[in-house]
């Protein structure tokens, strides 16, 4: 019966695939709090048959570490940066998620992947002075690579690298970061 339903689409099949998943599956829940701050390389100019980052900007962000999906290495970790520059902000919604590959005592290192959503927005009076300019919405791949570190009980420190790459040249960039997860355990 479960399988004709999840056959015809129903909300039935949905819960039997759930029922199946539920075993090898950890519920997703808060885990920790993650804070960091760090340099956002990118380019204001295209340059043809190479790159190279002509702009640095401050990041400030957050996460949430919601603990492991699918496999119990791979974790989800959604999050939010800001981009602040002279005259624009850029607001980045990432759903990455990472996989930790090293275990070397409390360090560990990790790889990832996700989407990220950047919105795009300039002052108000920088936009009137150019009026060739407007507030956009871009699609990203993220690609963060890092490590973490056990501090202490509830208490982890990261460095993280994040190759952000979007559809055009002049929106992708470098993000060099550390900071601080609160609640988390390894």
């Amino acid at each position: 019966m479960g399988w004709l339903m999840f056959r015809r689409g129903g909300a039935g099949g949905v819960f039997l695939t759930l029922l199946v998943f539920a075993g090898s599956v950890e519920a997703l829940s808060l885990k920790g709090l993650g804070l960091k701050v760090g340099v956002d390389l990118t380019q204001q100019e295209n340059f043809f048959g190479g790159t190279s980052f002509d702009t640095a900007s401050l990041v400030l962000g957050g996460h949430l570490a919601l603990g492991p999906v699918v496999i119990p290495r791979l974790h989800a970790v959604p999050g939010m940066d800001v981009v602040l520059q002279d005259n624009r902000k850029t607001f980045s919604l990432n759903g990455d998620a990472r996989y930790l590959f090293v275990q070397n005592g409390k360090m560990i290192g990790y790889a990832g992947g996700g989407i990220g959503v950047h919105l795009n927005r300039f002052d108000p009076a920088f936009l009137q002075a150019n009026p060739d300019l407007k507030n956009d919405t871009k699609i990203s791949l993220n690609i963060p690579l890092g490590f973490q570190r056990q501090v202490s009980k509830g208490l982890l420190w990261f460095g993280e690298l994040k190759l952000v790459i979007a559809d055009e040249q002049i929106d992708s960039s470098f993000r060099f970061s550390v900071g601080l997860t609160l609640g988390a355990g390894q």
